[in-house]
């Protein structure tokens, strides 16, 4: 070790050691003592353990060493394959480098204002509360790097997104772990940068985790579920193609307005029906006459989207046509009975259900009467015919 080097490293035991004593600290440190290199890395190495017990013990021996194991630590961390161990070795460096962190949680919790690198821009997003501030602790203390990374650039974002999405995927497909509400605020909030990639097995990822138990519960949550949702609206109009349907499908089960743009976009983009008839769904749920606009252009698509017989055996055909115009007359705020579909019933999150806007494949009557209330509808001139009973 050169001059330089060591003087560094007993500054630094010095100060970690007022720091400690000035806040009560329970770290001990002994970066005075010789220790076994050897058992350091195997310590280190347990950081990853699969027993909470191991990791936990390990964890302790490394921090009873204090500073001096500093360099191991800071080696694992960047050069580490393994997520858990990467994130472990981060978690002590931070507690061996910031001995008053308990004392500055506690007091962040109870309202003070404390500075933590990444809070201004989570308080931007999602306000201050302390729903809020607990969920920032939480990331905290699972998602270090994702927390420091909100302060800095899109590359720094999109590094430690993906670190997390390691982490991720190792408890949830390897431990077989549930998803923390940590997890899922470490992928949206680097994803509101637009310059962060976000590829379709993140999307699918995040999905998947938005749809189990601790995604419903940030969403249903008195003070997160808001901010929540803005941060998940704002996310999925990231979304792929390839994903599209399944991303719509859950904005809806979520009742989520912000997804009309994309389902706009859709339009534009998809060549599937399914897709394509999702969208529509999407805008006749939560769009204005405007948007009922768009899918004008569907009107004369007879590609059969579903299909069903009636209780007299009647043959019953869903057109992407027809979809087009359940969406134009509910976009404009009318009932579809008062159209033509006269078993149709109004679903409360999916705007109606395909099978039951169909019309007889024998008999394009009905079809006809009801496309030509909605040209009424298109042209504004919809109070010139009557409503079907």
């Amino acid at each position: 070790m050169n001059f330089l080097a060591w003087n560094m490293t007993h500054l630094a035991a010095i100060l970690i050691v007022f720091v400690a004593t000035i806040a009560d600290a329970q770290v001990v440190d002994r970066s005075t003592e010789e220790f076994d290199q050897d058992q350091v890395a195997i310590w280190i190495n347990q950081l990853g353990a699969d027993e909470f017990a191991q990791r936990e013990y390990a964890a302790g021996q490394l921090i009873e060493l204090g500073v001096s194991v500093l360099p191991p630590l800071q080696d694992a961390a960047e050069r580490t394959t393994d997520p858990e161990v990467r994130l472990r070795s981060r978690q002590l460096i931070l507690q061996l480098t910031s001995g008053d962190l308990q004392q500055r949680t506690d007091s962040f919790l109870a309202g003070d204002e404390v500075p933590f690198e990444g809070w201004g821009v989570m308080q931007s997003v999602m306000g201050d509360s302390y729903g809020v501030r607990k969920l920032f602790v939480e990331l905290l203390m699972s998602h270090a790097d994702v927390v420091k990374s909100l302060d800095g650039s899109a590359r720094d974002r999109a590094i430690a997104m993906q670190s997390a999405v390691g982490r991720i995927r190792v408890r949830k497909y390897e431990k077989m772990q549930m998803p923390t509400r940590s997890d899922i605020l470490a992928m949206l909030l680097p994803g509101q940068d637009s310059n962060v990639p976000i590829s379709e097995a993140d999307e699918s990822l995040m999905l998947s985790m938005l749809r189990q138990a601790t995604g419903n519960e940030l969403h249903r949550d008195l003070q997160l579920g808001g901010p929540v949702d803005a941060l998940v609206g704002n996310w999925i109009n990231r979304s792929s193609l390839a994903n599209r349907d399944e991303t719509i499908f859950f904005a809806l089960s979520w009742d989520l307005e912000s997804v009309v743009p994309l389902a706009i976009r859709t339009l534009d983009e998809a060549t599937t029906a399914d897709q394509i008839s999702m969208a529509m769904q999407a805008i006749a749920q939560h769009g204005t006459r405007q948007d009922g606009k768009h899918v004008a252009k569907f009107l004369d698509d007879t590609r059969i989207v579903a299909a069903r017989r009636s209780a007299t055996g009647e043959k019953l055909e869903t057109q992407l046509g027809d979809v087009a115009m359940a969406t134009i007359a509910m976009a404009n705020g009318m009932k579809l009975s008062e159209v033509g579909f006269a078993k149709a019933e109004q679903h409360p999150l999916q705007a109606f259900i395909l099978e039951e806007i169909g019309f007889p494949s024998d008999d394009p009557s009905k079809r006809q009467a009801t496309r030509k209330r909605i040209d009424a509808i298109l042209e504004g001139n919809a109070n010139s015919l009557p409503i079907f009973p």
